[in-house]
């Protein structure tokens, strides 16, 4: 019995000293924000002060993926797979009955005190279940950002703010702050309107006026022809919304400084997932072009060193390993991304090939800078080599060099099928 009180006593002790020495993590997502939303991400007409100095005080990775989809409402995936870390197809088997143990119930084993505001939408239990605290919760399409209490925008930043000003325990904190911005509908203040003109707006070469949509495209969220003049007042409100989250993200920052904590602190930026604004005949977020299937991905943490990119290709999910290895958080669950660390601490390369997929509708992969998309309901085949033509405005289908790429990129593809339980019988496609 004696024995048994001990080893008790003990293991409460060494939980204490762990919760004690562990780092705090804030971790910030948006939703539907491109990499291209990111002025230290090569937009110099973005003003995103905050997201900046992020990418100066830390690693940003220029290449993060989301694996993909099997909602129209990306975001839910997305979410799914950052949380429990698993892959795509394994992520839609999740419920509330089968959850596995999420990234706040991991960190809560271990000490941390777990505190959420925001949009959630993912698969299994709901943040009341999963996290210590909540604030406002918010649904994951909102109908609009005003609110009785205010601009959901604020309602989020603020509340994140004062949960860290206020806090008062010796446990390390986790704060999830899930902004909606920039997602639909784009409502905010004017004065973040008129910092983005629409005629000093330029649209990439891969958004072509009056062009048709792209036909393999389920969703796509605008009328035919699409028009330059539409995607350039989308790109405006998107923008606008950008720079109002900024603020409220700077609010956040602030509030770590204030409390003494900020080099203490682990701080995540991330979207879930990009989103195209006409590029490739696309005005939405179900496809794979890299406006819509890559996002910004930024991590401040004491043993990283400042301003630094990496251009690999990684998966945004991979955060999750990658943030419980920083923190020195130990567990035993095996997750299917995979840790960041090495190749932030050059000890080790990253994957060779990135998988992609949406729906049945549309499979990709991507290996030494060459990308295939499939569309195996039409057969149609899209070959782009990233590196000369990051926009993917030339299909090299018909030439010698696509053939001989689409060869290895097929074959290295239904090895990833097979790998993740991906049941599209792409075998008879053909150039």
């Amino acid at each position: 019995m004696k024995k048994a009180l001990y080893t008790l006593l003990f293991s409460l002790t060494v939980c204490a000293i762990n919760a004690q020495n562990n780092l705090n993590i804030v971790f910030i997502e948006s939703d539907d924000q491109s990499n291209q939303a990111v002025g230290a991400y090569g937009n110099p007409s973005m003003v995103t002060p905050n997201m900046d100095k992020l990418v100066e005080a830390g690693v940003s990775f220029t290449s993060a993926y989301n694996m993909g989809c099997w909602s129209p409402a990306v975001c839910i995936p997305s979410r799914t797979m950052l949380f429990y870390g698993q892959y795509l197809w394994d992520s839609q088997k999740i419920n509330k009955q089968n959850a596995p143990i999420s990234l706040p119930e991991i960190l809560k084993e271990q000490g941390y005190n777990t505190y959420m505001t925001g949009k959630w939408h993912a698969m299994g239990n709901k943040p009341k279940g999963i996290f210590d605290q909540t604030g406002s919760i918010l649904a994951g399409q909102l109908k609009t950002y005003y609110t009785d209490e205010g601009h959901a925008t604020d309602i989020v930043g603020n509340e994140a703010a004062q949960y860290i000003k206020t806090y008062n325990s010796d446990k390390p904190f986790f704060v999830y702050a899930a902004f909606n911005a920039p997602h639909v509908p784009r409502q905010t203040e004017q004065k973040y309107y008129d910092l983005y003109p629409t005629n000093k707006i330029e649209l990439p070469p891969s958004v072509i006026d009056n062009s048709p949509l792209n036909p393999n495209i389920k969703y796509n969220y605008t009328k035919a022809p699409l028009k330059a003049e539409t995607m350039k007042s989308r790109v405006q409100q998107n923008n606008a919304m950008v720079t109002h989250m900024d603020e409220r993200i700077g609010d956040i920052i602030n509030a770590l400084k204030e409390k003494g904590v900020y080099d203490n602190t682990i701080i995540v930026f991330m979207s879930d997932h990009g989103i195209s604004f006409g590029e490739n005949g696309v005005a939405g977020k179900v496809c794979l072009y890299e406006p819509s299937v890559t996002a910004p991905l930024i991590i401040k943490a004491p043993s990283i060193a400042a301003n630094k990119k990496i251009k690999e290709r990684v998966y945004l999910q991979d955060v999750l390993p990658t943030l419980l290895e920083l923190a020195d958080v130990k567990t035993k669950v095996n997750f299917d991304f995979q840790s960041l660390n090495p190749l932030i601490n050059k000890t080790d390369k990253a994957r060779e090939s990135i998988y992609l997929a949406m729906f049945d509708d549309q499979r990709g992969i991507i290996s030494n800078n060459q990308k295939l998309i499939i569309y195996p309901k039409s057969g149609d085949v899209e070959l782009y080599d990233l590196e000369k033509d990051p926009w993917e405005t030339t299909n090299l289908k018909g030439t010698k060099q696509g053939k001989k790429e689409f060869k290895k990129l097929h074959k290295k593809l239904m090895i990833w099928q097979e790998k993740v339980g991906d049941t599209v019988n792409l075998k008879s496609i053909k150039l």
